[in-house]
């Protein structure tokens, strides 16, 4: 357990975007809102047009699903950028700078090393971005408390108990979307340990397998797996239902990507055993 809690913080350590990124949004937010609050004009019209009393009708749920969609989203996608930006670099990043060979050294398996990178991509840089779902329910609930009516729009942020609510939905989507993104991450990590650019070489290669079949043979096939698969993590976080994501895309389409994250998984073990 020791080992993990070191090769985390090692991590974090050398990650420093993982965080800074993040804190900038949070500042952007605080300021928007400290904008908003301070504007007697803006608020006045704001308080006209989006209170409400009584009962809330289906209209004002849906706006009001459509603001938490647009913060859930927001974060979310952020994090998977974060994600992207982290996988295709971090095992080509030992290798460039030779501490593969002192982990090497280390008791240090190389599959507890691609199980800790993963948790780190998937877990750790989704809840840390969690904490700008938290932080924006929170500003928006105390935006909702600061008149006597509550906003229609605010109806999901009307209490802190839906404030934590809209947090734990959010971090159980995020688990899912991580889960989703796997296959992808090994791939990058695989062609991470033989060529200098994975993230270009698998958006050309990714460019080329969907377009090839179209102009030569007319075939849609791998165009329409590859829209479908990459929508995946983002119809995780986005619907009502993360699981939907998975029969949205279709058995047979999951079932090739998973084949191709196996395949992934192995390859990348077999790569990180040679120093060459």
């Amino acid at each position: 357990m020791r080992s993990i809690i070191a090769m985390l913080r090692k991590e974090w350590i050398e990650n420093p975007l993982v965080t800074r990124v993040p804190l900038f949004m949070l500042a952007c937010s605080l300021l928007l809102f400290i904008s908003v609050m301070s504007s007697s004009t803006l608020q006045t019209n704001m308080f006209f047009h989006m209170s409400y009393s009584g009962d809330v009708s289906d209209l004002h749920k849906d706006m009001a699903n459509d603001v938490s969609m647009l913060v859930m989203g927001g974060a979310g996608l952020l994090s998977i950028l974060l994600g992207t930006q982290y996988f295709p670099r971090t095992l080509r990043k030992e290798r460039c700078e030779g501490s593969i060979m002192f982990w090497r050294s280390m008791p240090v398996s190389d599959v507890k090393t691609h199980l800790v990178k993963l948790a780190f991509g998937l877990l750790v840089i989704p809840f840390v971005c969690s904490a700008l779902v938290f932080c924006a329910d929170l500003l928006l609930w105390l935006l909702n408390t600061s008149t006597d009516h509550q906003l229609a729009l605010l109806h999901r942020q009307s209490s802190l108990f839906d404030v934590v609510i809209n947090w734990l939905v959010f971090c159980m989507k995020m688990t899912v979307a991580g889960v989703l993104l796997l296959p992808l991450a090994l791939s990058a990590m695989a062609l991470s340990q033989k060529v200098n650019s994975p993230l270009l070489v698998m958006l050309i290669a990714i460019y080329a397998l969907r377009w090839m079949p179209i102009a030569m043979f007319g075939f849609y096939g791998i165009d329409q797996f590859f829209s479908d698969i990459f929508y995946l993590p983002l119809h995780a976080i986005l619907a009502v239902n993360p699981f939907s994501a998975i029969p949205q895309a279709g058995w047979f389409n999951v079932g090739i990507y998973t084949l191709i994250g196996i395949m992934a998984w192995f390859t990348s073990i077999k790569f990180s055993r040679t120093v060459s």
